[in-house]
């Protein structure tokens, strides 16, 4: 049956009508200037230099979750000065829990070397966020004459969102909405908003006081996903932006406490046993501690906590080989996997052999300057948090990296 033209246009018009009426509404009302900006960067008054959006956040996380995140207010010239190199450090929820006042200090100041070129840093940090956001920002900087971008990402896959809920991925894989988030520089009509709030309920408390309502079970399906999610970003991110990408693998503490055992029946915490643990093993002298260790071998050998306590008793021992064994199976069966998977490290270790990419490797070279990976925890002021010698190792691999690069060219 033949349809007329007429017919035809009316349907065409008829399906693309809603999406027509929001870009005219939103068109309006960024011409009579209402509403928040979410733009990356605001011009200042003199227009010399772009002025870091105190907001620009809320472009990548909720903001009916997260009303108030701290914002290192920060400047860039519109016009980038001669002999420099304007690099954008971006990071989520990994840089975060690796140095918790990153957005209150610069962990990376400029600096300029023997021959006067300038590196100018810009530290974009979105905390509660995951590679799904952090491809988006990467594509934002491209207007900005961005000449590296040094991505801290992978550790906290999960964390942000509900863990049970991987929706939040395919937003980026239907292109309606894809087309939307890019074009919403300003959320004037919150309907992206109010679907999402239709998928997932907002968190009064974060992170959620019951680990089980976001867990995500180690190599469950709803793992896997998220795992496949995050390999098609480390993709894209090399694949959309304008400028050389540095992926930085972030170091793991690997004698941190198990969060919770996934055999928890007797419901005790983890930090309970290894406090018993530690007050056994320094009282080795005293008493012998086989007993104990066969009761909690009874109780359940495949614990994370078990290998925790096993690996603390080789150490006392002087097996180091025996206990970064037992110290690498409790980080494997740890249930609250906010520490970086040794699958989501591999992931960006591979990255580098795609193009425009080149890797940072900091675990590797903690690594290289502890004692067969025990005694990194002197980067660590406690499980996940980065002290000073952390924080200064961090600094000089990625100027010495950026050096030698730029220095290549």
């Amino acid at each position: 049956m033949k349809v007329s033209f007429r017919r035809l246009a009316y349907n065409v018009f008829f399906r693309l009508s809603p999406i027509l009426i929001v870009v005219l509404l939103e068109l309006a009302l960024r011409f009579i200037g209402v509403g928040e900006s979410y733009l990356l960067f605001n011009q200042s008054d003199n227009a010399q230099n772009y002025e870091l959006n105190q907001i620009y956040y809320r472009r990548f996380i909720s903001p009916k979750q997260f009303t108030n995140v701290d914002i290192l207010p920060q400047e860039i010239p519109v016009e980038k000065a001669e002999n420099s190199y304007r690099i954008f450090l971006i990071g989520d929820q990994t840089l975060c829990s690796a140095f918790p006042d990153i957005n209150k200090e610069q962990i990376i100041p400029d600096f300029k070397e023997e021959d006067s070129v300038y590196y100018d840093i810009v530290q974009l940090v979105v905390p509660y966020t995951n590679s799904f956001a952090m491809k988006r920002l990467v594509r934002c900087i491209n207007r900005y004459e961005a000449d590296a971008c040094v991505v801290v990402m992978g550790g906290n896959e999960f964390y942000g969102i509900p863990r049970k809920s991987t929706w939040m991925q395919d937003i980026d894989n239907y292109w309606g909405l894809n087309f939307f988030v890019s074009m919403k520089n300003h959320r004037f009509i919150q309907i992206l908003d109010r679907f999402i709030y239709l998928k997932k309920d907002p968190q009064e408390v974060f992170p959620p006081r019951d680990p089980d309502e976001w867990l995500v079970a180690y190599e469950s399906t709803s793992y896997m996903e998220s795992r496949s999610y995050f390999e098609r970003n480390l993709k894209k991110i090399a694949k959309k932006s304008d400028c050389p990408v540095f992926f930085v693998s972030m170091p793991v503490n690997i004698k941190t406490p198990p969060y919770r055992s996934l055999f928890d029946d007797k419901e005790l915490q983890d930090d309970n046993f290894s406090q018993e643990c530690e007050i056994l093993v320094a009282n080795a002298d005293r008493f012998t501690i086989e007993r104990w260790i066969d009761d909690l071998e009874a109780w359940e050998p495949k614990t994370a906590i078990y290998h925790y306590c096993k690996a603390m008793i080789s150490e006392h021992a002087g097996n180091s080989e025996e206990a970064l064994k037992y110290y690498e199976k409790a980080l494997e069966l740890d249930a609250f996997r906010v520490r970086m998977d040794p699958q989501f490290y591999d992931l960006i270790k591979q990255s580098f052999m795609l193009e425009n990419i080149e890797h940072i490797d900091l675990q590797a070279r903690i690594n290289e300057m502890s004692n067969a990976g025990l005694s990194i925890d002197r980067y660590f002021s406690n499980g996940i948090n980065m002290n000073t010698g952390g924080k200064d190792l961090f600094t000089a691999q990625i100027r010495s990296t950026l050096i030698d690069y730029f220095n290549q060219k």
